[in-house]
C-alpha cells in the first residue's frame, strides 16, 4: 500500500494533465520515504488553486494578507489518530498557488514544473513538523532536507 495523495484543482490556471498529478505524488512519495516516514500509511490533499483564494487561506489562517507559493496544513501535528482504522489516516493539506509559483519560476530562470516539485517536497516538510521560520539552523536543515530529496528526483538544488 502506498500513501494516498489527493489532487484537486480549485482554479482554472493550472494545466488539467496527469503530468501534474503524477508530479505531486511523486514529490509527495520522494520526501516521504526520504524522511522514512508515514509510508503508506496516510492521505494528503493537494489543492492547485491560484493567488487570490491561497491569499484568502493564508489571511484566514496566517494574518498574512497576500499570495504566497504554498501552504502547509497538518492535520496531525505528529500524534497518531485515535480514529484510524484499515485505510491511510488524513495528514493534512498542500495549497499551491499558480500565478506565484509561474512568476517565481521566471524569475529564478527555473523550469515551472521543477519548481511545483520543489514547493511540494517544502510543503510536504512542513506537514512533517519541518519550520523554516523558526530558526536559521531549522531553516538550513529543511533546505538540506529538500535539496536532497530533490536530488532523488534527479532535479537540482533550487537554491544554488
Amino acid at each position: 500500500m502506498s500513501e494516498v495523495v489527493l489532487v484537486n484543482r480549485a482554479s482554472p490556471p493550472w494545466p488539467d494533465n496527469d503530468n501534474i498529478d503524477s508530479l505531486v505524488k511523486a514529490a509527495v512519495g520522494a520526501t516521504l520515504q526520504a524522511e522514512n516516514r508515514y509510508l503508506g500509511q496516510i492521505e494528503i490533499g493537494v489543492m492547485l488553486t491560484g493567488d487570490i483564494e491561497i491569499q484568502n487561506y493564508n489571511h484566514l489562517y496566517r494574518g498574512v494578507d497576500r499570495a504566497t507559493n504554498v501552504l502547509a496544513f497538518a492535520l496531525m501535528d505528529g500524534e497518531e489518530d485515535p480514529f484510524a482504522g484499515a485505510g491511510p489516516i488524513p495528514f493534512g493539506d498542500l495549497i499551491l498557488a499558480y500565478e506565484t509559483i509561474v512568476r517565481e519560476a521566471k524569475e529564478q530562470g527555473k523550469p515551472f514544473l521543477d519548481h511545483v516539485t520543489h514547493l511540494v517536497v517544502h510543503g510536504t516538510l512542513h506537514l512533517l513538523g519541518y519550520d523554516h521560520e523558526r530558526s536559521s539552523e531549522e531553516a538550513l536543515h529543511q533546505e538540506e532536507r529538500e535539496i536532497a530529496v530533490l536530488a532523488t528526483l534527479n532535479l537540482p538544488n533550487p537554491y544554488g
